[in-house]
């Protein structure tokens, strides 16, 4: 027999592990495709800021992926000149006053939006419509708020420092002082705390002359 035309075990494991990815490849086609089965809404989302935003990025709602980010497009001159267009699954109920969010999806980083629900009372938005995004916060934004709040916080700090050493030094100076109060302060708690007892068992008391 030619031994040209037998397989070594590696070969079949290699052959056979080609076949299984090429199945799964297959069925995450159809798995992402199925989210159009039963058709899909096409959708505007606006936003100023994408902060990484890509194309084919995963579009959410209440949680499930839903969709994709079927294009990304610059409006120049605009106030918020980001328009993303997402095709939805029809299972996904917009309604009027639901919003788009840009959320970040694990350890990775991989950028999704995500669509809020909505109230229970808003109608369906028509399809079509613009649906209005919230941006997220840049990070160097994020970083000078930081900043100015550590500044702020030092700055008081500052302001106080000179409060807390009079009241420190107030402190110190009468300590005998503040002590016999505080003696004398217990003293009278624990009088009217035994006059309140006594009276407890004999009100009487109360009105006997003398």
């Amino acid at each position: 027999m030619d031994s040209s035309n037998t397989y070594s075990s590696s070969e079949i494991k290699s052959g056979f592990f080609v076949l299984v990815a090429l199945v799964v490849l297959l069925v995450m086609t159809f798995v992402v495709g199925g989210y159009f089965k039963k058709g899909a809404n096409e959708w505007k989302v606006q936003f100023g800021y994408l902060s990484g935003l890509s194309d084919s990025a995963p579009v959410y709602y209440a949680g499930r992926e839903v969709g994709k980010v079927d294009g990304i497009q610059i409006l120049p001159g605009q106030p918020r000149p980001v328009l993303v267009t997402i095709k939805v699954s029809k299972d996904a109920y917009v309604r009027a006053d639901s919003v788009a969010y840009i959320d970040t999806l694990g350890m990775m980083g991989e950028k999704f939006i995500e669509i809020s629900v909505g109230s229970k009372d808003a109608p369906p938005m028509a399809t079509g419509k613009v649906i209005e995004g919230v941006d997220p916060i840049p990070m160097h934004v994020l970083i000078r708020k930081m900043n100015l709040l550590a500044d702020e916080v030092s700055k008081m700090t500052e302001d106080l420092n000179p409060l807390l050493k009079t009241m420190n030094d107030v402190v110190g100076g009468n300590k005998e002082e503040i002590s016999k109060s505080i003696g004398n302060l217990h003293e009278v708690t624990a009088n009217l705390r035994d006059m309140t007892a006594e009276l407890k068992m004999h009100p009487w008391r109360l009105v006997r002359k003398g």
